[in-house]
């Protein structure tokens, strides 16, 4: 925050009313994610990028069907899933914690409660609220690496305590509903309104730009110049050497 400071104060106020909007402790654990970004907004962004150019109409038609095809591809997948199956993405994450694990210790407690080590710092976990010291358990849905050294301790399945969320049940309701085919201009039915135009506009100069513009302190990447290698010559006898030219 002291960063921030020195860069903008009114950002800091700012954040200081909106805790929850970008502070992972102050996140809702019925979310059952322990991140907020803009991906999706940055994905779309570049999947439309050969569309920004057309009129809005071609541009809307075209994201349709992108979104449409989109939708459909991830509910094909969604239907080969078990209901209980883990997403790749929550398989992913259980499969790192759990060679974290392997350097925690447990010392089981009475009630379903648990002290697990990791080197100097103990976290308390309470195996039937599935909920650690840690707080990851909670935010992300996921059992934590102290979470699952007590779950390997007490010889259970890893998966049972995984949120339904990032199973294939859930996955399957999330692409449930799809987009549905629209009919060509040439095929809508005709009515007697006025024609609207659009309005006058006056073309700039040079080609329109595609690429979005970025803030003031986007990470920008800077052109590097790869060398170029020039093969020694035919006649090995007359040159022989090597040049990098740049």
């Amino acid at each position: 925050m002291e960063k921030i400071a020195k860069i903008d104060p009114k950002v800091v106020d700012y954040l200081s009313q909106v805790p929850k909007q970008w502070s992972r402790h102050k996140f809702e654990p019925q979310v059952v994610y322990d991140h907020n970004t803009t991906n999706f907004v940055e994905s779309f962004n570049a999947c439309t990028k050969p569309f920004r150019d057309m009129p809005v109409y071609t541009l809307m038609e075209e994201a349709g069907s992108w979104c449409m095809k989109k939708i459909g591809s991830r509910f094909g997948k969604a239907i080969e899933m078990g209901p209980n199956q883990l997403t790749e993405y929550a398989a992913g994450v259980l499969e790192e914690r759990s060679q974290q694990s392997r350097f925690c210790s447990v010392t089981a407690a009475v009630g379903g409660e648990y002290e697990v080590k990791e080197g100097a710092v103990k976290y308390p976990i309470k195996l039937d609220a599935r909920t650690c010291g840690c707080g990851v358990w909670q935010i992300s849905g996921i059992p934590c690496r102290h979470g699952l050294r007590v779950i390997y301790h007490q010889r259970l399945e890893a998966t049972d305590f995984v949120s339904h969320y990032f199973k294939g049940q859930a996955y399957k309701l999330t692409y449930s509903e799809h987009m549905h085919p629209m009919p060509d201009p040439t095929q809508w039915p005709s009515f007697d309104l006025s024609i609207i135009l659009p309005p006058p506009m006056k073309r700039a100069s040079g080609r329109p730009p595609k690429l979005r513009k970025r803030g003031k302190h986007d990470t920008r990447i800077k052109n590097i110049r790869m060398p170029f290698f020039i093969a020694p010559c035919i006649n090995f006898f007359c040159c022989s050497s090597f040049f990098f030219i740049w």
